[in-house]
């Protein structure tokens, strides 16, 4: 099981190499036609194979469609990054959340524990973290309250603004993690393994058909000039 793009990009790369190929099945030809001992083959075109046109018909099954935009980022990556950040970010609120209570939310989410990011991870994250911290916040206070003797209608809104910042400070941080973090879209899964395509279309599933239109074309190389130690140096490529 693959995903379509990385599906479609091998099916392109697998005839850009057969174009290789044949290039240089051409040039060792050539090499036989210009050594030939008689001379005669000199005399003949060197036979170059192209593909100009090519239409492919694949089919494949469906095995999964993301629901919207969704990436993946390595979990172990996110729980270093993410517990760094927040132990920086909370400092100065005499809060600490734990590498390990980071991890323990990331396993236990069946897309997290996977690495899938979506739309609403941030949020689901931001509020998981900060029911931990809240019950970490509330026997600070509670303590606090009772050192001191406060009545408990000013440690209620004492703690209610004493939420509200470090929510925003984890709202902030996991954000920041997430858009610092190397991620790979996930796109819509296909499996073009011949079984299983015979399977679907024996259990009278239907499959896709992926056809293909690819047209050719080259490109030249372009050498910057020659110094007097040095060969020739590719400078770029361009339409031919």
């Amino acid at each position: 099981m693959s995903e379509l793009s990385e599906t479609l990009g091998h099916l392109l790369c697998e005839i850009t190499r057969a174009r290789m190929a044949a290039d240089r099945e051409s040039v060792r030809i050539a090499r036989q036609y210009a050594e030939d001992d008689g001379g005669l083959l000199r005399h003949f075109p060197v036979p170059r194979m192209r593909m100009p046109q090519l239409e492919l018909t694949l089919p494949v099954v469906v095995s999964h469609i993301p629901e919207g935009y969704v990436t993946r980022v390595a979990p172990d990556m996110l729980v270093s990054a993410l517990s760094a950040n927040l132990r920086e970010a909370l400092k100065a609120q005499s809060i600490h959340v734990s590498t390990t209570e980071i991890r323990r939310i990331v396993r236990a989410d069946p897309n997290l524990s996977q690495g899938l990011v979506s739309d609403q991870l941030p949020t689901q994250l931001t509020e998981q973290l900060h029911d931990h911290t809240r019950r970490l916040v509330e026997r600070q206070l509670a303590k606090a309250a009772k050192a001191a003797g406060s009545d408990q209608a000013a440690s209620a809104s004492q703690s209610a603004e004493r939420f509200k910042q470090i929510a925003a400070i984890i709202r902030t941080e996991v954000n920041r993690t997430l858009d610092a973090l190397p991620q790979r879209p996930i796109g819509i899964s296909v499996d073009a393994r011949t079984q299983l395509v015979k399977e679907a279309n024996q259990g009278g599933s239907f499959c896709l058909n992926l056809k293909l239109n690819v047209t050719e074309e080259g490109l030249d190389m372009l050498f910057e000039e020659p110094g007097q130690d040095r060969p020739p140096v590719l400078s770029r490529l361009v339409p031919e």
